[in-house]
């Protein structure tokens, strides 16, 4: 049974909420297709994860916060800078999408997100959907983000 992992890097914890947010509507989904989409759901924090841990996930979603002139959360920068610099795991045949937070008022508006998301694109795998970089206003985005998502994951879900 394929599995969506959410992963989520977080300082302020909006990024952990909306990760929270996508495995509730992942879950929803789940009951209300019954048979027709079976998909397990796992979300973890960056902080707890190696790179080498990617290689086990088929389909990946990465929200993460930029803190600061585009750095990553202080909680999930050892896990970042290893993704940056990385040559391995091949993660080709993998899926991802990028949910990138950030402040517009930084000039590296979302930079974390960026080079995770170039950083997995470099690795091998395969965009679903375009990098989202999302202001502080993000609510008002984040459900037609949402609907998005689950439009482009749902094949590779069943």
């Amino acid at each position: 049974m394929p599995t969506l992992n959410v992963l989520f890097g977080t300082e302020s914890g909006n990024s952990e909420k909306l990760a929270m947010s996508i495995e509730n509507t992942a879950k929803e989904i789940t009951k209300l297709a019954g048979d027709k989409a079976k998909f397990d759901i796992a979300r973890k924090n960056l902080k707890d994860l190696k790179v080498a841990d990617l290689e086990k996930m088929d389909n990946i979603v990465v929200v993460i916060s930029t803190w600061g002139e585009g750095d990553p959360p202080g909680s999930c920068e050892k896990f970042c800078n290893e993704l940056y610099k990385a040559a391995s795991p091949n993660l080709s045949g993998k899926n991802y999408a990028v949910l990138a937070m950030g402040d517009r008022s930084y000039a590296d508006f979302c930079g974390c997100g960026r080079r995770v998301d170039e950083s997995l694109a470099r690795l091998g795998a395969s965009s679903i959907m375009p990098r989202k970089d999302m202001d502080l206003d993000y609510s008002s985005h984040f459900e037609n983000w949402v609907v998005e998502l689950f439009t482009k994951m749902s094949p590779k879900l069943v």
